[in-house]
Formats: structure tokens, C-alpha cells, sequence
């Protein structure tokens, strides 16, 4: 698995670290991290805690695109970054807000 991964990872670092493909790839996981992070934190059922958990763990940074990578699109796109996770966070935040209970 570590070879598979070392391979995909590798054929990012050697293409152009500002193509769009890998844009695509950094600023989608900005999204699903984002998202799960916010879920997993506020989500009332177990099952959707769990699930959102296991989405983060896999579109984690080192499986999707290696730390260099990561670290130098965030390095040179920070502002964009910033602004998507913000907002990414607050609709997550908005999606699982917690509805009062109905008083008995």
C-alpha cells in the first residue's frame, strides 16, 4: 500500500506543482477536510460522526498529495486557501447547527 502511495504521490511532485490538476486535488481537500472536521464536531448521530471521520482520514494530506506539495500550494496560495476553509467551515457550521429541542 505504502508503494502505491509513494507512486501516486511521486507522479504529483514531478509534474508541475502549479497545474491545475493539482489545484484541483489541494483545494478539494481543503474542502472535504473542512467539511468533516466541522461535521465530525457537530454531527448528532454516531453513524454521521463516523463516516465524516473516515472521509478525513482518507483525503488525508499525506494519501492525496505528498507534505511538500501541500505545503508549498498553501505556502503560495494562502489567501484562497484561507477564504475556502473559512467558508467551507461556516456552511458546514451552518448545515449541522443544532436545532432546539422541542420542550414536553
Amino acid at each position: 500500500m505504502n508503494d502505491i502511495v509513494t507512486a501516486l504521490t511521486g507522479i504529483f511532485d514531478q509534474l508541475n506543482p502549479f497545474n491545475i490538476g493539482n489545484l484541483v486535488v489541494f483545494f478539494a481537500w481543503i474542502v472535504v477536510f473542512a467539511f468533516t472536521t466541522v461535521a465530525v464536531w457537530r454531527a448528532d448521530n454516531r453513524w454521521v460522526r463516523l463516516l465524516c471521520y473516515l472521509i478525513n482520514q482518507v483525503f488525508s494530506v499525506g494519501i492525496v498529495l505528498s507534505w511538500t506539495l501541500t505545503t508549498l500550494l498553501a505556502y503560495t496560495y494562502w489567501q484562497y486557501s484561507l477564504g475556502v476553509f473559512v467558508v467551507t467551515a461556516l456552511v458546514a457550521l451552518w448545515l449541522f447547527r443544532r436545532r432546539p429541542r422541542a420542550e414536553i
